[in-house]
């Protein structure tokens, strides 16, 4: 059934979540048959996997979870949570949820198992700034007795100013059980109502009490992380080689025990603090070589546990990039980012706006670079490269613009490996922008990037060893969209990535090199405004902000045709249509939003959009109908000036050099691929140096090329605006 033609791309997307396994003879196995479902999700309460508990097998294989599990379940607690229930399981969470009384006093969390405490769960304990009390409710059988003993210990270290107490259920029974053995459900909250404070002073407990375990205190030297030291006065734990942090499942430690009062031969083993078998054989050697008291001896390994659990936690957690909360926007702050974008003529207050944070002309391709950056935000965004010379500016310039999204929506990349981007969380990347220095630092990466424009999905798959050294294959999975910003200098090179991406030429003129020594001059004089040039920054970045993603719909799509002189109009006419959406986008707040028929949420372009696009993208679009690099039509423009301001018919390599003042491998470069397109000719005459003579074959090309694009956007705009014309006429008849 699952192999059936019309399905294959639903059963290909349920054997890359994980829902079907193929077998080796065809055909696949269902995840979780015969299982009850339940949802887990992430701190932006969105399901990101799921479990299954098996309705048939309570023994051998009952619990289901997909491959790379995430998420929690119900749900992350409250941020204002003051008392947090841990269950054992799913099931025993879910009994307690159908519990109004539990529910309205103390949010619930379920662990995955008794050593289910994980690093997702422990991130979301620690956020919770107003909680005062957990309580572990685990199932009343030795499993549960350790991991309780093991958790509070973990929990402690981490909150030491949190009460942490236990629920002490019937003996073998869990939360399900006790539910489904009792007629009264309030049996539950009475049981909660009765728990016990696990860590409490000394002097207050009872000596055989399960609850003596004593809170950890700071007996671990990590001074040399090669060789950590545990002091309790009475023996002298030294933890030889450290230990490992990655792993979380097991902890594997070398250590040396000597006892500080008898002068006894030290105690050495290699173990696993974990394994119950191993600890239990180092608390008897203990107890016999120091004669120690053996419930003493347990409580020190108990801790000296504990405490090596908080240290490898705190060394994960520093090497964990610390990620910056997502700022709030003050009432005050959205109102104007939204006033902003109320206002008339956005696009040209937008364009000064832009001037005003301190880009320095380029005007026109400021603002198409920050419109498609606007775009990272809607399903299908558009990407942008920057082209020029070496030390024309454009990195600059991409780097400027950048300065105007907000650091939370961005990823800045100056050299990339080969498999890097595969290794980023699942959604780290979705709705991004990626703005790569140099693209010859990401050489390596142009297939998955690629991928990612294209697709808006990467996945490999990769062997591994699990922790018994068997290999498994896993697929790792990195989902977009995301927005590609980057800048070269050799367009012909990175052709495949260039199609996909609106191309910007840096302005190389006498003009804007003028412009930017004048701004440099005043900023070096301390006529500048800075400070008035990072308001309007963070404006920008608060109008970010309010953006929303929000379909859009072009009814006069069907009028835009692209001139019949451009390359590739296949990708072109993607790219052209994506800015007219991406105009669109940026006046949300001046567009009536609609319903269709599923109740989906939609705003439709206007003729001014598509005339706007226009006016913006004509020069793009005259460099995708040239079949000569942007730079080589530079360079023939201004021998075109040469010939006129000269008034002579031809010109040689001196003369070019000479006037133009060009770099004489980029000249070269130049009149070779002109000869070899046949706009100019070299006559073949030699003057003494050895230098052709060169002669323009037609000097009003480019003139024409220009005119016939011209003409043609101009007649799809009449088009567009008689029909809106015609379609406002038959309203007012109606």
């Amino acid at each position: 059934m699952h192999g059936e033609s019309k399905n294959h791309h639903l059963v290909e997307s349920m054997v890359l979540y994980g829902l079907l396994k193929p077998r080796p003879a065809g055909g696949h196995k269902v995840w979780a048959k015969d299982c009850m479902i339940f949802p887990l999700k992430n701190a932006d309460n969105k399901i990101v996997s799921l479990y299954g508990r098996s309705t048939t097998d309570n023994k051998d294989q009952r619990h289901f979870y997909l491959t790379g599990r995430e998420g929690l379940y119900p749900c992350y607690p409250k941020p204002g949570a003051t008392k947090l229930i841990l269950t054992e399981s799913i099931i025993d969470a879910a009994s307690l949820l159908q519990q109004p009384e539990i529910t309205t006093h103390y949010e619930i969390l379920a662990l995955y198992g008794t050593n289910g405490l994980t690093d997702e769960h422990l991130q979301a304990i620690t956020g919770l700034n107003d909680l005062q009390e957990i309580i572990l409710m685990l199932n009343a059988d030795e499993p549960g007795e350790t991991a309780t003993a093991k958790h509070a210990g973990t929990l402690k270290s981490l909150l030491p100013h949190i009460t942490i107490s236990k629920v002490t259920l019937p003996a073998g029974e869990d939360i399900n059980s006790v539910l489904c053995t009792h007629d009264d459900a309030k049996v539950l909250s009475d049981l909660i109502e009765q728990r016990t404070e696990i860590f409490v002073s000394i002097e207050k407990e009872k000596p055989q009490s399960i609850t003596m375990l004593v809170a950890p205190g700071n007996k671990l030297i990590t001074t040399n992380p090669e060789l950590l030291i545990y002091d309790n006065c009475e023996l002298r734990i030294e933890v030889l080689g450290g230990i490992k942090i990655t792993g979380l499942d097991r902890m594997k430690v070398t250590l040396k025990v000597q006892h500080q009062q008898k002068q006894l031969l030290p105690i050495r083993d290699t173990l696993d603090l974990y394994s119950r078998t191993h600890t239990e054989q180092l608390i008897q050697t203990i107890s016999e070589n120091y004669d120690a008291n053996i419930r003493q001896t347990e409580i020190t390994v108990s801790e000296l546990t504990n405490e090596l659990e908080s240290y490898r936690i705190k060394r994960i957690e520093a090497l964990q990039p610390k990620q910056e909360p997502l700022p709030e926007l003050t009432t005050a702050q959205r109102e104007a980012a939204i006033s902003e974008l109320k206002k008339p003529n956005l696009l040209q207050r937008t364009a000064q706006m832009i001037h005003q944070s301190g880009i320095v002309g380029e005007a026109t391709s400021s603002l198409i670079a920050y419109l498609v950056y606007c775009t990272r935000k809607q399903p299908i965004p558009l990407h942008i490269m920057f082209l020029g010379a070496s030390g024309s500016g454009k990195t600059y310039l991409q780097e400027r613009i950048s300065e105007l999204i907000p650091q939370e929506d961005k990823i800045e990349i100056t050299q990339i490996t080969e498999n890097a981007l595969y290794y980023f969380k699942q959604h780290e990347l979705q709705n991004k922008l990626i703005l790569i220095e140099d693209l010859d630092g990401a050489l390596s990466v142009f297939y998955p990037l690629r991928e990612l424009q294209t697709k808006r999905r990467i996945s490999k798959t990769v062997t591994l060893k699990d922790s018994k050294g068997n290999l498994k294959t896993i697929t790792l999975t990195v989902e977009g969209p995301v927005c590609v910003s980057g800048c070269t200098t050799k367009e012909k090179i990175y052709e495949d990535n260039a199609n996909r991406c609106i191309l910007l030429y840096t302005d190389q003129s006498r003009e804007q090199d003028k412009r930017i020594n004048e701004y440099q001059a005043n900023l070096a004089a301390g006529e500048v405004n800075r400070e008035r040039e990072q308001q309007y920054k963070e404006l920008f970045r608060n109008i970010q902000r309010v953006l929303s993603p929000i379909q859009i719909i072009n009814p006069y799509a069907k009028y835009i045709e692209l001139p019949q002189q451009v390359f590739k109009p296949r990708r072109t006419m993607t790219l052209l249509l994506g800015f007219i959406e991406a105009v669109t986008f940026y006046h949300q707040y001046q567009r009536e939003i609609k319903k269709d028929a599923t109740g989906r949420l939609y705003i439709t372009t206007t003729a001014e959009d598509i005339e706007a696009a226009f006016t913006l993208l004509k020069d793009v679009l005259f460099s995708k109908s040239d079949e000569l690099t942007k730079a080589t039509r530079n360079f023939f423009e201004q021998l075109k000036q040469l010939c006129q301001e000269t008034g002579g018919d031809t010109f040689n390599a001196k003369a070019i050099r000479e006037r133009l003042r060009i770099n004489p491998g980029n000249m070269k470069r130049y009149l070779a691929e002109l000869v070899r397109y046949g706009y100019i000719k070299a006559n073949g005459n030699r003057y003494r140096k050895g230098s052709y003579e060169y002669s323009i074959v037609n000097i009003t090309e480019y003139e024409a090329l220009k005119s016939s694009v011209e003409q043609h956007l101009q007649s799809i705009l009449e088009q567009v605006k008689n029909h809106t014309v015609n379609k406002a006429s038959s309203s007012v008849v109606q």
